[in-house]
């Protein structure tokens, strides 16, 4: 059995139950990557780490926006992950889809009734990479996803400031009819919360095409 994450051969004895029903398994160098969040003290709105009560940037999107996005993400965005994330994403190692898929399909075990719907890149970005990030980390847990939105010729996030990321235009446009989301529980799943904008447009659109509750996942926050 090969590490989910640096695909070399795992060493350590694997129980029964491994080797039987876990759809990732990781090797001791990259099970350190990986700090996963309490999400008993993670802040209620964007999930970030030891902030038990909402943090003053959900507050401020309460005052602003009206709500708040009920925000939960897997791990925090330290050196590790972004260790991960530049190898998976940006360097394209697809083989690292699969790195923590085991956490990510408990997590979306909480959303059974919520149509599942990952954040799409543009149609320049999807070429350039070959894939789309989220979608390959959630089609790894064979977890069922709706594509709702269809993303704009926009430049990309990481080549924004914090500032200009909170200033940017709504990136998204349906892609299907509001029938489909009409009354409907929404889970939006992006790979990092950063500043929340991104995740925060998606909502707005959903919401404005009758969406009943949208949340949202995070690998990382």
């Amino acid at each position: 059995m090969r590490c989910s994450c640096c695909q070399k051969q795992l060493t350590r004895n694997l129980t029964l139950r491994e080797l039987f029903f876990s759809t990732s398994q990781r090797c001791y160098h990259c099970e350190k990557l990986f700090t996963k969040i309490n999400q008993s003290i993670a802040c209620p709105g964007c999930g970030r780490a030891n902030s038990s009560e909402l943090c003053s940037d959900c507050r401020l999107w309460r005052q602003n926006l009206g709500f708040v996005l009920e925000n939960k993400s897997l791990f925090q965005y330290d050196e590790g992950f972004r260790e991960w994330i530049e190898a998976y994403k940006f360097t394209g190692d697809y083989r690292l889809r699969g790195a923590f898929a085991t956490e990510l399909k408990q997590m979306l075990r909480h959303y059974q009734d919520y149509l599942i719907c990952p954040l799409p890149l543009s149609q320049e970005r999807f070429e350039q990479r070959g894939f789309n990030q989220v979608s390959s980390c959630l089609a790894f847990t064979r977890v069922s996803f709706e594509p709702l939105l269809k993303r704009k010729e926009l430049s990309p996030q990481s080549e924004k400031s914090r500032e200009e990321r909170l200033k940017m235009e709504q990136p998204f446009e349906l892609l299907e009819s509001n029938g489909k989301i009409r009354k409907q529980r929404v889970l939006l799943v992006d790979d990092v919360y950063t500043t929340g904008r991104t995740l925060f447009h998606a909502a707005e659109l959903l919401y404005e095409n009758g969406a009943e509750t949208v949340k949202s996942l995070t690998f990382a926050r």
